[in-house]
């Protein structure tokens, strides 16, 4: 079939074998760039028990579940940084996965006022001790670590852990210069 001295058959012919290489070379880069990096970093490392990739809207979701026998600071640590490394500048979002029961729901909900409470006023102390005691009060075994990004939360209840690690500067809205933690007499506020 012909329209104009153009052949139909040839052109749609040539447009998927286009459409097919345009695919197949992402798909080659997806596996070969991506995803073999990541799949080698994630089982390389011995603090993490499972993992899954997956990829929603364009941006690539890479869910990590922790061994519960590890503590949580350094193995989110280790782990955030290789995959920032492997995706150089590319977008992804690192979500922890936890395997939390009942119990540790409610000892999570007795004690989100404390931690957010510490985010925001820098009463870290008292968030450690209200976290131990309610904890303690429900049966399990808290792990609370804190560094400048991150407050990291791991509660143990028999065979399950539940995992939080929450930003420290994540009450900041644009606009607000107040210092992230503490008080002092160098403090500038705007």
């Amino acid at each position: 079939m012909q329209w104009k001295g153009l052949k139909l058959h040839v052109i749609i012919f040539s447009l998927l074998i286009g459409i097919a290489l345009i695919f197949g070379a992402q798909w080659m880069y997806q596996k070969y760039n991506i995803n073999g990096p990541i799949n080698k970093v994630l089982s390389a490392n011995q603090a993490v028990k499972s993992y899954q990739v997956s990829s929603e809207g364009g941006t690539l979701l890479v869910s990590v579940h922790i061994n519960s026998e590890a503590d949580l600071m350094v193995p989110y640590q280790e782990i955030r940084k290789d995959l920032e490394q492997v995706m150089g500048g590319k977008s992804f979002i690192f979500i922890l996965s936890d395997d939390r029961d009942g119990t540790l729901e409610q000892v999570w909900y007795r004690c989100q006022y404390a931690v957010y409470q510490a985010q925001v006023q820098g009463s870290f102390v008292e968030m450690a001790e209200v976290i131990n005691r309610e904890a303690l009060a429900g049966g399990s075994e808290a792990n609370i670590n804190i560094d400048q990004e991150y407050i990291y939360l791991r509660l143990r209840h028999q065979n399950h852990t539940l995992d939080e690690v929450i930003p420290r500067g994540a009450y900041h809205v644009a606009g607000n210069n107040w210092p992230a933690a503490g008080g002092g007499v160098n403090d500038q506020r705007n």
